[in-house]
């Protein structure tokens, strides 16, 4: 494994440290949502319709409630008033509702039953009589804005009631100037993260009291939903995360929390609904599809002259997604540089199954269509893709425009305008010791097409790159350092690990920043009554906002320990150091006394550490870089493409903690394999009906399907803005794989695929088609 070091960390940051929280899971101590149980607990089945749109006509519950075991049954009669869409006022037609009398898709609430156990619930659901009165469904984007299209939504099938534009300088004029303008689409499809773990939620409501555990990321923003919903002061509702099996931005926006809280509240008795596999894959949330044109405008010596691109996003019937639209966006704006840029983005209501966040959101969309784009750029102007990438590459400048005149305001983390430099950038490096570590050979010809043999059977070889950009997720956070009279201390926040290793990278930055052994600090976490408020581990903020909150709480802290040992050390506390637990008078190290002795002898014997935080610059922009390098051997008789080598070269600031950032790396490459050679979930054009069910259809990449060969190159950068130089690294690795293998098969085939996934039938399509041509024979 190639690997280019960052600086020697002072103690702990940047080492090698096993999660924390590994002992508990790996022995079996750790506790999921389906290892919960409370007294009387009743287990919750969701009814859904079979149809893509349509209203209830009627619906009769009195034969399931007959039978014995059933203890509630809700439907839209039953269901509050309240928007669980944030912004979203009672009564407002983009407002959407617990349960409504109007169904958008098929899999969409009907009613929900509560029983004795889940076989009586699931049998009650069959005994629930309803009767339709269909209504017109659309599935396509781009259908549901014409006029005479099926109103998904009240408001009309777009997102918002308009595009969202993005514009630096003219980018029409930029075409005009070019020497060559170079036109495509690319699409890329449904597709869903299928963690291990289904969503669950169990919900407990006593009197005037709710309480609520959920396999999600927002404790705190769902404490907040749940209160608006039924109307309950937020003193009055309590969201517990436990433990959780994966997530990949993909546990929330869901109605499970309040149907479970709805049947909690008619039975009197508390409730846990669990998704099966199945429904989690059919009606989970899923990757927008795009479909993304591009006209990129270049001169005859390489330099981007403008780049114009419009993107389609089809969205479902709910949850609105104009962030991973816009994310999509930075991506093809903000990569390389260039004066003049237009993105439009639609995002559009369909009767599909919802939408909603998946890791890395719009990235891996809009990364596929510009570093393929950028490819064939490179190829009609005779520059090798990888120069060209380094011609043409953003600088720590940032993008063309006037100079930038810091104000009061934070920099957006994802800005269009030029101007803005950017905290750090490490893409130069990334490209260069990345191309290094893949013996990158200059390719301004075109696709190679190199062949070979494996078991007998020719095979075509290729080598591909995509280059990325992603934004530092930057939020308000909260964080509370304690540090106890033994000399331990513990981290309280309200984030949650969702199997990234967060609460390990914050435990490192605490003891980091308080002097103290890894394992002296330990955390609590994700628990809304009892954690200071926080945001969602969600958008690559967690290492980032709540990193630079919890080393200002254990600053704070360290501070007034300091302050304590002062006097028993006869020292001013600007004289002492702390390290491993032991603080000492930095030029008399002789002199010396523990954190413990120091604590135990104040009044409380503990010091409270407290900082409430906006992560973020005033003066510059602060994202991620990245370079990929994908080889591939392409199975010319079959059509099967398999990846033999990889190359991820990153830029993530001063990593926390180093076997974390490795296991993000080469998680999200392994998930973008996936999203590049095998997954997709189908719709039914006459249906709306998913038409995958299982994993038996779904195809996930398995061990078989990693290469042996994977190489990880990090960026020597330290970000002046991040805690102790940290940026973001959890969902940057997703963002360039697919592209990046895509071109791997170009060079490979001279087979330019811009429909993912690359599947076997349209690579043996393609090479019959090339072959009929007299290409590649």
């Amino acid at each position: 494994m190639i690997e280019l070091s960052p600086p020697e960390p002072t103690f702990l940051v940047g080492g090698r440290h096993a999660n924390v929280d590994g002992p508990s899971k790996v022995t079996g101590q750790a506790r999921y949502i389906a290892d919960l149980a409370l007294p009387g607990m009743l287990w919750g089945k969701i009814l859904r319709s079979p149809h893509p749109h349509a209203e209830i006509a009627r619906l009769d519950i009195s034969e399931a409630e007959r039978l014995l075991g059933v203890r509630a049954i809700v439907t839209y009669c039953d269901a509050p008033t309240g928007s669980i869409e944030g912004g979203g006022a009672p009564g407002a037609d983009a407002a959407v509702y617990v349960l409504e009398r109007t169904v958008r898709h098929v899999g969409d609430e009907v009613a929900a039953v509560a029983a004795d156990t889940a076989e009586i619930a699931e049998q009650a659901l069959g005994l629930i009589r309803v009767e339709y009165r269909r209504l017109p469904a659309i599935f396509d984007a781009e259908e549901a804005l014409n006029p005479d299209a099926p109103r998904v939504r009240s408001t009309g099938n777009l997102a918002s009631g308009h595009p969202i534009v993005l514009a630096r300088g003219d980018a029409e004029a930029g075409l005009r100037e070019a020497d060559l303008v170079l036109e495509e689409t690319y699409s890329t499809p449904f597709t869903s993260a299928i963690p291990l773990e289904p969503r669950g939620c169990i919900a407990d409501w006593q009197v005037d009291r709710l309480t609520v555990w959920k396999s999600g990321r927002n404790a705190h923003g769902d404490r907040e939903r749940l209160a608006s919903v039924f109307g309950l002061p937020l003193h009055r509702v309590r969201v517990i995360n436990p433990t959780i099996g994966a997530s990949f931005g993909n546990k929330d926006e869901s109605r499970l929390q309040y149907l479970a809280a709805l049947l909690s509240k008619k039975s009197v008795r508390p409730v846990k609904i669990v998704y099966t596999l199945s429904e989690e894959l059919r009606h989970g949330r899923w990757r927008h599809p795009a479909k993304i044109t591009i006209r990129m405008g270049v001169k005859r010596d390489g330099s981007i002259t403008a780049i114009d691109a419009r993107c389609m996003m089809n969205t479902g019937p709910y949850v609105p997604g104009l962030a991973v639209c816009r994310r999509a966006g930075h991506a093809i704006t903000y990569l390389y540089s260039c004066p003049n840029v237009r993105y439009e983005g639609f995002v559009v209501y369909t009767n599909t199954p919802v939408a909603g966040s998946y890791r890395a959101l719009g990235a891996p969309q809009g990364h596929f269509a510009l570093e393929s784009h950028v490819d064939l750029v490179a190829e009609r102007l005779g520059i090798d893709p990888l120069e060209f990438r380094q011609r043409n590459q953003v600088g720590s400048e940032g993008q063309p425009g006037d100079p930038y005149k810091p104000s009061d305001r934070l920099v957006p983390p994802q800005p269009i305008e030029g101007g803005i430099p950017f905290s750090s950038i490490g893409l130069a490096q990334c490209l260069a010791d990345g191309a290094r570590a893949a013996d990158w050979t200059a390719r301004p010809a075109g696709p190679r097409r190199l062949e070979g043999r494996r078991y007998g059977r020719r095979t075509l070889r290729g080598l591909g790159m995509a280059a990325s950009i992603y934004v530092t997720g930057q939020a308000p956070s909260s964080a509370i350092v304690r540090v106890n009279a033994d000399g331990t201390a513990q981290v309280i926040m309200g984030t949650l690990d969702v199997g990234q290793g967060s609460n390990t990278a914050l435990t490192i930055m605490a003891a980091e920043a308080l002097g103290l052994p890894l394992d002296s600090v330990n955390g609590y976490y994700a628990d809304a009554e009892a954690t200071p408020v926080s945001h969602a581990t969600a958008g690559s903020t967690v290492t980032f906002s709540s990193g630079i909150a919890v080393r200002a709480a254990a600053l704070d802290a360290r501070r007034q320990v300091l302050e304590s040992a002062a006097d028993l050390l006869e020292a001013r506390p600007e004289e002492l150091t702390i390290e491993a637990g032991v603080i000492k008078v930095r030029d008399l190290p002789e002199r010396r006394l523990s954190v413990a002795e120091a604590v135990a002898r104040r009044q409380p014997a503990q010091v409270i550490g407290q900082a409430s935080t906006r992560a973020g610059s005033r003066t510059s922009i602060v994202n991620s870089f990245a370079a990929h390098f994908a080889a591939v051997e392409v199975d010319a008789e079959t059509g099967e493409v398999r990846l033999v080598a990889y190359v991820a070269a990153h830029d993530c600031g001063q990593p926390i903690n180093l076997l974390g950032v490795h296991g993000q790396i080469y998680g999200g490459v392994v998930q973008g394999l996936g999203y590049a050679l095998s997954e997709q979930l189908g719709i039914d054009p006459e249906s709306g009906n998913p038409l995958v069910a299982n994993l038996d259809a779904f195809k996930i990449p398995t061990a078989s399907d990693v290469p042996a060969s994977f190489q990880i190159v990090l960026a020597d950068v330290v970000d002046p803005v991040g805690p102790f130089g940290a940026k973001a690294i959890g969902e940057p690795p997703l963002a360039p794989p697919a592209a990046a293998i895509a071109n791997a098969v170009y060079d490979a085939t001279g087979l330019r695929i811009k429909d993912l996934p690359i599947t076997p039938e349209k690579v043996l399509a393609g090479l019959r088609t090339l072959g009929s041509l007299g290409v590649g024979r």
